[in-house]
């Protein structure tokens, strides 16, 4: 039976990666040989929502959830991941470090599943001890987290010479390379590393400060494109220096590592129309000036997002950063979108050439508009009914029919 490595790796999006390969060595060795996806997007913008959606498989588990500390009565899910390894012989171990935040009541949530919990390992060296002893038995299926790379954790990093915030978030970050780093050379020493399959994912991204303060919050807002456009890499001697752009996301995982580790058939590669992400539990109130509930659903090129603001859609191979709502040159009549006549002397040249002159340009826009409106309304309900609320309360909560206008 293949081994099974999970790596976390916190805070950290897929530009950010892509940019700096002098930050991310090691991690970069692990693209060059294995599998890189480069259209993985994480479903939810916050760390404990996205182990749920893995662990799990789904988004439905957590929804019922009016904050972070609710236990569900019921679960939607009855086994994770990590429980359905240990059914079938695996030695299991998931541990997090060096804090583990809201691990506590996580726990008391079965995050990890009914049959696992996640271990808080405060010293680095422990962390790697405990991983080596771990896999010293086959098959193993371990997760490793280390948070350190999250804003609120980077304080952990070695403060001599640090002369700002900044250099302390880029050294966490490094910090976070060099366990990956370390984590291989034990499965190396250990002579596993042929045998393993190691999946490393990340979370979420940051914003700072992007789109308004959130309090000074750097995730766990929108799920704007910087935010859920995470890396995914996959190192399995059984493929090797490829590049996947099929669209994929984190409920994806528990079937894609199942597969490769050959405990589930699976006659094609997932390829998902869509994926939809949010940022709250479909239970959770609305907290515009902090944790602003929303949902969002891209399908690699465009991203749509609705909150109680209204709508906002980007092309996200232009405008990373979701910078310019593309709908703001739009309205909303009822379930009609208008493109909105702008005097041509009073706009600029390049907009001109851009837009009105490419008639397909605005009709595709709002084509799109219409398509992903739909399926993020349906799926969004979902959600809500998984949390036992009505489509009634979905729209009072979320604007469908308004366009979110913040230049004009």
């Amino acid at each position: 039976m293949k081994n099974l490595m999970m790596i976390h790796l916190e805070s950290l999006n897929y530009q950010l990666f892509m940019s700096f390969p002098e930050i991310f060595k090691e991690i970069h060795k692990i693209k060059n040989e294995g599998v890189l996806y480069n259209h993985y997007f994480s479903t939810a913008t916050s760390t404990l929502m996205v182990l749920g959606d893995i662990f799990y498989g789904g988004k439905e588990q957590y929804e019922v959830c009016t904050s972070m500390d609710y236990i569900p009565k019921d679960y939607f899910y009855k086994d994770s991941l990590f429980d359905e390894l240990k059914r079938n012989g695996y030695k299991t171990g998931i541990f997090v470090y060096p804090d583990g935040g809201d691990r506590e009541s996580a726990e008391e949530r079965h995050i990890a599943g009914f049959q696992n919990k996640m271990v808080l390992i405060p010293k680095y060296e422990e962390l790697l001890e405990t991983v080596e002893h771990l896999i010293s038995e086959e098959p193993f299926a371990v997760m490793v987290c280390n948070y350190i790379s999250n804003i609120n954790f980077n304080c952990y990093v070695d403060n001599d010479n640090i002369l700002d915030g900044t250099d302390k978030w880029k050294l966490g970050y490094q910090y976070l390379d060099k366990c990956v780093g370390d984590l291989i050379k034990l499965l190396k020493k250990k002579q596993k590393l042929e045998d393993t399959c190691i999946v490393l994912y990340g979370d979420h991204g940051d914003d700072f400060w992007g789109h308004g303060m959130h309090q000074g919050l750097t995730h766990a807002i929108e799920p704007f494109t910087n935010l859920i456009h995470t890396p995914m890499l996959i190192f399995d001697n059984n493929e090797k220096g490829r590049l996947k752009e099929n669209l994929v996301c984190a409920t994806d995982l528990r079937q894609i590592i199942l597969v490769k580790l050959g405990l589930r058939q699976c006659s094609k590669n997932i390829k998902n129309e869509y994926v939809i992400a949010r940022s709250a539990y479909a239970a959770q109130p609305i907290r515009k000036e902090s944790f602003n509930k929303s949902y969002s659903i891209t399908d690699g090129k465009f991203i749509l997002i609705v909150s109680n603001y209204g709508l906002e859609m980007y092309d996200i191979e232009m405008d990373f950063q979701c910078g310019y709502n593309l709908l703001e040159q739009f309205s909303i009549d009822g379930l009609v979108i208008r493109y909105n006549v702008v005097n041509k002397s009073e706009i600029y040249y390049h907009y001109y050439h851009f837009m009105e002159k490419q008639e397909g340009e605005i009709i595709r826009l709002r084509q799109t508009t219409y398509y992903l409106r739909k399926r993020l309304y349906d799926e969004t309900l979902k959600l809500y009914e998984a949390a036992g609320r009505t489509e009634k309360e979905m729209t009072e909560e979320m604007s469908f029919y308004k366009i979110h206008y913040k230049y004009q």
